[in-house]
């Protein structure tokens, strides 16, 4: 037996785990701090008017940058600064050799029209990223809400939408070296289909899932089979040469569902023959549509029953209609549902793991032309299919900082008006192991996080973990601190939005966010000037070292940990084949090392101390590997 003392590394230690429950923010719950103010139906398309840019509005502005690390990377730059209405997009991809795709909406001059607005693109070529674009990818036409996916043979393919015809429009190229082809998707749909969402699947991985939307009445389209603003799905067989599905109607994504959908407000996701959708328009039902044939049959499951069947805008209702009164509640009349904006993810055995922004919601008089919602409501949602019906739970929330169980905001005014809840823009992707890694972006409390100018609170970007299954998650990870960022001392004043994690986590969590100075949008919301936004590149370390190594219980190893929990020390017994060679490590619940127990030679059973002294009360994670087998074990620090 050998005894090896191990000095802990506390980098990345606000990652320690706390398993969530339901929960709600002070300021969410107080009626007076939480307003009710209009919620816009009419999703925004963009100015198509020609418009000089108004004095001091700093476009096409590159400033230099000086790359003091290689962990936040700016890969490209935006004016035009409305990534989404409402859900995040697929706009990043990974291949499993390591190259890295990124996309994002991108408009350089003359606001607020942009002519020049379309695809940015950069990427990773497994050792640096290209220069920051000053170009779209599209050669003339003007488009919008790229989505992106890279196929199994390593073919790539955007989809957006033209804006002068209000159809889908893709580019294509078969290899990173190939010039794209532009094209339009094939679709007869009367009134235009318009934000499209692509996930690539098929027994071949070359299959192209779409869903878009017809385009609504308050952007001058028309009701599409009685419904305004009707989900259309689309298959390519070939990465997006042909297609031979157009326009198709899902069965219960249809009028005997909705009456209307908004923009955005839904995703996609496929793995193998296996396709799902979900659908966040906060005025219904959060339905998952899965088809496990490649798209020609659906079931529907439903994980958050809307308690207003079927509603329509200005419908109006009363306290009768809906279920008895929570006390979280900001009014006898608000409404529980989404802020409209989800995420979707199939992991490896195709199940579904759904995620949205929690919101209050009211319509109360009929016939007014607006409806309600309530700013400071916080919280995401989640649900998969082992928890069944109606069944959702709160994974995380506003964060408080100070410790003093108060969300430090004094009124909604001091809010950047993104339309969303405080906790919102959630986007999951999963590594080889089945972690599931979660983004998402949050408002920040307190005076610090206060911008003078407008008097709003900066939104940061957070990363939270499960690694089983969703039963548990990491405490939340804000990865706008001085680690991470290329400028530390500018993290007070980072408004942080719009991310976006590849799907498939390899050994780092990958990510691209919108980061600008100001809280809030200049596209919409509070109609700020238009000045320059990075899309910002982040890697973080995961959990999953190799995919090739093979993932064992504990008991394979005899992995243990005593005691557990613990207080100033542990010891760590494990059981290996004569002269096998092993590594034993300390992670946190993000999955991230945080040091080295010992990388010797064990003979036999082996015993090493874990010296805890100093180390935050929370969850971390004893990784032995050993036979190209990993294994974990959880390990409670008091």
């Amino acid at each position: 037996m050998r005894l090896f003392q191990l000095t802990l590394s506390l980098w990345l230690a606000a990652l320690l785990f706390q398993p969530f429950s339901y929960a709600q923010s002070q300021l969410a719950r107080h009626p007076a701090l939480n307003k009710a103010q209009p919620k816009p139906v009419v999703a925004e398309l963009g100015a198509q008017v020609e418009q000089e840019p108004a004095v001091n509005m700093p476009l096409n502005d590159f400033p230099p940058v000086s790359f003091r690390s290689a962990v936040e990377v700016p890969i490209g730059m935006t004016s035009y600064d409305l990534q989404t209405n409402s859900s995040m997009a697929r706009r990043i991809s990974r291949t499993p050799e390591g190259r890295i795709m990124a996309t994002w909406t991108q408009g350089l001059q003359q606001a607020p029209s942009f002519p020049d607005r379309g695809t940015g693109y950069n990427q990773f070529d497994g050792s640096s990223w290209g220069d920051m674009p000053t170009e779209r990818l599209e050669a003339s036409l003007r488009t919008g809400w790229p989505t992106h996916v890279v196929t199994a043979s390593g073919k790539e393919l955007v989809v957006c939408h033209d804006f002068a015809a209000y159809h889908p429009y893709s580019l294509r190229r078969n290899g990173p070296d190939e010039a794209w082809i532009e094209a339009d998707v094939p679709t007869s749909a009367g009134p235009g289909t318009v934000w499209p969402r692509i996930a690539v699947g098929g027994p071949d991985g070359e299959t192209i899932h779409m869903i878009a939307i017809t385009l609504p009445t308050g952007n001058g389209g028309l009701e599409y089979e009685g419904v305004d603003g009707h989900i259309l799905y689309y298959r390519s067989p070939d990465a997006g040469a042909t297609w031979d599905v157009t326009d198709a109607i899902i069965p219960g994504l249809d009028s005997t569902f909705m009456a209307f959908q908004t923009a955005d407000a839904y995703a996609i996701d496929a793995r193998g023959d296996t396709v799902a959708i979900a659908v966040f328009n906060g005025w219904g039902d959060i339905n998952v549509y899965k088809s496990y044939d490649n798209g020609e049959n659906w079931e529907t499951l439903t994980a958050y029953d809307f308690p207003l069947d079927r509603y329509v805008i200005d419908r109006g209702y009363t306290l009768e209609d809906l279920p008895p009164y929570d006390p979280a509640q900001p009014d006898s009349l608000a409404v529980f549902g989404s802020d409209d904006s989800g995420a979707l993810l199939l992991d490896h055995n195709g199940m579904a793991h759904v995620f949205f922004g929690r919101m209050y919601l009211q319509d109360d008089i009929a016939g007014d032309g607006s409806s309600f919602y309530f700013p400071a409501t916080s919280g995401l949602a989640y649900w998969n299919e082992s928890f069944g019906p109606d069944s959702i739970r709160t994974i995380v929330d506003v964060e408080d900082l100070n410790g003093n169980d108060t969300i430090d905001i004094a009124s909604t005014d001091n809010i950047a008006l993104y339309y969303l809840s405080l906790t919102s823009q959630p986007s999951a992707g999963i590594d080889a192991c089945g972690n599931i890694y979660l983004a998402y972006s949050s408002v920040m409390e307190g005076d610090e996080f206060i911008n003078i100018e407008d008097n709003q609170h900066y939104r940061h970007v957070y990363v939270t973990s499960s690694l089983d299954g969703g039963e548990t998650w990491a405490q939340p990870y804000d990865i706008i601190n001085p680690d991470i960022s290329l400028e530390p001392d500018l993290i007070n004043f980072t408004e942080a939005v719009f991310p976006a994690v590849a799907r498939d986590v390899g050994e780092t969590i990958d990510l691209i966010y919108q980061q600008d100075f100001r809280p809030g949008l200049a596209a919409r919301g509070d109609s700020d000037p238009y000045e320059s936004n990075f899309i910002n590149f982040v890697s973080i370390p995961g959990f999953c070292i190799s995919g090739a190594e093979e993932t064992v219980p504990p008991a394979y190893f005899q992995l243990e940990v005593q005691p557990n929990p613990a207080h100033n020390e542990a010891w760590v017994s494990f059981s290996l084949e004569r002269n096998a060679r092993y590594t034993l490590s300390l992670h946190n619940l993000m999955g991230q090392k945080l040091a080295d127990i010992s990388r010797n030679d064990a003979f036999g059973p082996g015993v090493q101390r874990i010296d805890l002294s100093g180390l935050q009360a929370g969850m971390y994670l004893v990784r032995l590997q050993a036979e190209d087998k990993v294994a974990a074990t959880k390990l409670m620090v008091r």
